[in-house]
């Protein structure tokens, strides 16, 4: 079964802050990890403010299977409710979704996706 990581939780792996450690526990047995391709563009975005090299984000995508989100994908993220979600956690949401049964859950820490992810029946880890 595949769980999908949002850039908040994959951040979690190369930063230390709150729940890392409790993430990186985490990752270290689930070895069917997907994320989105925008995964990339927020982290590397990311590396910069957070003193995360480049080489760093790139070694650690390596572990996700990232997804090239289609014009479908970029059409529903368009439309799913709430519209509170910033559209970075939408294309998330969509991107998950495309998985379907092969999706066991998704991993973030962004509040405003843990709501919208629980308002589409998905399952929602934030390692603690």
């Amino acid at each position: 079964m595949a769980w999908y990581l949002d850039t908040s939780a994959f951040l979690k792996l190369l930063v230390e802050e709150n729940d890392s450690a409790a993430m990186r526990d985490w990752a270290l047995v689930h070895d069917s990890l997907w994320s989105s391709q925008l995964l990339r563009t927020e982290s590397v975005r990311a590396a910069s403010r957070l003193s995360i090299s480049n080489d760093d984000v790139e070694t650690a995508s390596e572990s996700v299977s990232l997804i090239l989100p289609s014009v479908a994908t970029l059409y529903t993220a368009g439309h799913l409710s709430p519209h509170s979600l910033r559209s970075f956690e939408a294309l998330h949401l969509a991107t998950a979704l495309e998985l379907g049964g092969d999706l066991e859950g998704i991993v973030t820490y962004d509040e405003r996706l843990i709501t919208a992810s629980r308002d589409a029946s998905l399952v929602v880890l934030s390692p603690a």
